[in-house]
């Protein structure tokens, strides 16, 4: 059985995540939720939960502080951070907390969907990221589905463009470009296979207002069009 916990303290954020979660996964999960940052460390050690969707900004004792002490008895369990604030500095300490995943509320059932198709695929262990690798990846999350350029994030990561465009070619492979479009690109692949989305409306979703261009720009990186990836994506999870 798949265990959650979701820590909210706003009942309606609370609630709303609660019922996306249900529409995603059924009744079959154990879907527990607490309301303060006290109460979610006692709740995790009683259910022990495979995923934590956590406030950052709680009453008693804050998300950070209590995923620290959770991590430290359940180091297994996926730590997902929330927040209304789209503060750099909040994403970047919230990883260093342990979670793996940062998102912006109010959360999406879409990306609810891409956040549990992720933690329940098994994947191989990764080497660790540097700190500039940590940054860029939070930075791109948070950005990904605005009209963006190299000097603009340059600008907005605090160095020059040169230096910027060094950094992400030597951690990366790629240009600024090429890994920005790679991860847009990544993002619509995912909700193409898990969401009832038109294609136009997911590439809207990731940065792509122009059908058109999104269609180009997704062949240019996966060989095909987004319509013939979703239908060939159904037709490979056919029995």
């Amino acid at each position: 059985m798949i265990k959650i916990l979701v820590v909210e303290d706003e009942p309606k954020s609370r609630a709303a995540i609660v019922s996306r979660l249900r529409s995603v996964l059924g009744e079959e999960a154990l879907v527990e939720t607490a309301g303060d940052g006290t109460s979610a460390v006692s709740k995790a050690l009683q259910i022990r939960p495979q995923i934590i969707f956590m406030d950052i900004e709680l009453p008693v004792k804050n998300g950070l502080e209590a995923a620290a002490v959770i991590k430290c008895h359940q180091p297994e369990v996926h730590m997902v951070f929330l927040t209304a604030y789209d503060r750099f500095d909040y994403a970047v300490e919230a990883l260093r907390s342990g979670a793996e995943e940062y998102l912006l509320k109010p959360v999406s059932e879409s990306d609810l969907r891409e956040l549990l198709q992720k933690f329940f695929e098994v994947a191989p262990p990764v080497q660790a990221a540097t700190p500039f690798e940590t940054s860029l990846n939070i930075w791109v999350r948070q950005h990904y589905t605005e009209d963006i350029s190299l000097e603009s994030a340059a600008k907005s990561m605090g160095m020059s463009s040169f230096y910027f465009s060094r950094q992400v070619k030597a951690i990366t492979g790629k240009t600024f470009l090429e890994f920005f479009t790679a991860y847009r690109i990544e993002k619509a692949k995912r909700r193409l296979c898990s969401t009832d989305l038109s294609v136009s409306e997911i590439g809207r979703s990731v940065g792509y207002p122009d059908s058109n261009y999104f269609a180009k720009a997704f062949k240019r990186v996966v060989g095909c069009t987004p319509s013939v990836y979703r239908t060939q994506a159904k037709q490979n999870d056919q029995p």
